[in-house]
């Protein structure tokens, strides 16, 4: 009897543990590829010649649902939900605070500040995206997700050329105070990956460690955002944009050839993270560049001003902002992906100059049907905002990224499925060219 009770007694006391389960936060689809993801914000410089930009990558194998609290959120800070209700022209101090409330706790489903994976004779082909008008580097986050799971490193771009919905960039201001810090007292204090933080030079190994004198260089947030123009088709406008917007895409992939080369690279907007972890790890002759609207155009002025860029995708892109220049100059291979419901026939007679296309539509589908709008309304809002159109934003999503994926597998020279039933006319939401007439 008393043996009895002792084992019921240990069974009400090991009840409380699978009772109370750690709840996963709210997040966007996982990556489906074979890589556990990671990501990291970075920043080079604050001047005007930085670029910012989050960079998703490889990381070690691990269950991502039993670390959601190394995601980071999706919008980290409330200035960016700010900036999509001024982009959408509605009031910030009534839509502002609803939107940070409806998306405030949505999370990235990748490990912040992770280390990269390194492998033996392995490779990582990079990717550059940039971002339509109104969006921003954690925009299209899920896309971003999914191609690194698949082995490739993706640098989302934060534009500073007023197209971002709210751009985030750091003022410089010099504090005077001179901080005496005793080292033997004083710990290591590590920055969250959502905040910039202080910068400072480090010592000299002379330098005397008992009591260290450090003139502190600190920094403010600068929130830049969205331009609104009074004619949003001012061509000279437009595309003076693609050219500042081309240049950052080349920009960052000036960063990671140096990363690659083991370059250890100050990132001034305090994320502790070693980049010199990158080195040997990137296959920079497979650069790629992905744009979606405006940043399609971007794509295109991209690679025919930088011919390390091997090819490129145009998700439902703009073609309005391109001179004569660019249409002459694309020689790579190009993969342009239209939605249904976006397009219109002299879009698409401009995007039929380009010889080296390849161009599909996808059925049932709108315009945001490759961000994560999509997947962070709810099936009514969504269709009220139009982020979201009769397919499915699962099939809408996935039809595009195995596009894509099978696209710079064949032209880059990688392994693994091509997805050939989508460019050969045999998927059932998929049309060859385009839905328009052309004649």
């Amino acid at each position: 009897m008393d043996e009895s009770r002792t084992k019921e007694s240990r069974k009400a006391a090991a009840a409380p543990k699978n009772i109370f389960k750690n709840k996963i936060r709210r997040h966007l689809p996982v990556g489906k590829g074979p890589y556990t993801v990671g990501c990291v914000d970075f920043m080079n410089d604050h001047t005007e010649e930085g670029v910012f930009f989050r960079l998703f990558y490889p990381t070690k194998k691990s269950d991502i649902y039993k670390r959601d609290r190394q995601w980071p959120l999706w919008l980290p800070r409330k200035q960016y939900g700010h900036g999509y209700v001024y982009f959408l022209g509605r009031n910030i101090k009534t839509f502002g605070k609803f939107f940070n409330w409806y998306v405030g706790d949505v999370y990235v489903p990748a490990l912040s500040q992770a280390p990269v994976l390194k492998m033996d004779n392995m490779k990582y082909p990079v990717i550059i995206l940039s971002h339509g008008l109104g969006g921003n580097r954690t925009t299209y986050s899920t896309l971003c997700c999914e191609l690194a799971s698949h082995g490739f490193v993706v640098a989302a771009i934060e534009h500073s050329d007023g197209s971002a919905s709210m751009a985030l960039r750091l003022k410089e201001f010099f504090n005077n105070n001179i901080n005496n810090n005793n080292t033997e007292d004083s710990t290591d204090s590590h920055s969250s990956p959502e905040s910039p933080a202080s910068a400072f030079t480090p010592p000299s190994p002379d330098t005397p460690q008992r009591h260290r004198l450090q003139h502190l260089n600190t920094f403010n947030e600068d929130w830049k955002p969205f331009e609104k123009v009074e004619d949003i088709f001012d061509f000279k406008y437009r595309n003076g944009q693609i050219y500042h917007r081309s240049e950052e895409c080349s920009k960052v992939l000036d960063l990671l050839i140096a990363m690659d080369q083991g370059e250890l690279i100050h990132n001034v907007f305090g994320v502790m993270f070693d980049t010199s972890q990158f080195k040997n790890c990137l296959d920079l002759s497979k650069a790629s560049v992905i744009g979606h609207s405006f940043g399609g155009s971007t794509c295109l002025c991209t690679l025919a001003t930088d011919k390390r860029f091997k090819t490129g995708v145009v998700v439902d892109g703009w073609m309005h902002p391109l001179d004569e220049q660019v249409y002459k100059n694309v020689t790579q291979p190009v993969l342009m992906i239209n939605y249904e419901t976006f397009q219109w026939l002299a879009n698409v007679k401009q995007m039929s100059r380009f010889v080296t296309k390849t161009m599909i539509t996808v059925r049932g589908t709108c315009h945001q049907s490759i961000s994560d709008f999509q997947f962070i309304a709810n099936p009514v809002i969504a269709r009220i905002m139009r982020v979201r159109h009769s397919l499915t934003p699962k099939l809408a999503f996935g039809t595009s990224a195995k596009g894509m994926l099978g696209y710079l597998r064949k032209h880059l020279g990688l392994p693994g499925d091509q997805h050939s039933d989508i460019f050969d006319g045999d998927h059932d939401l998929v049309i060859n060219g385009t839905n328009l007439k052309l004649s």
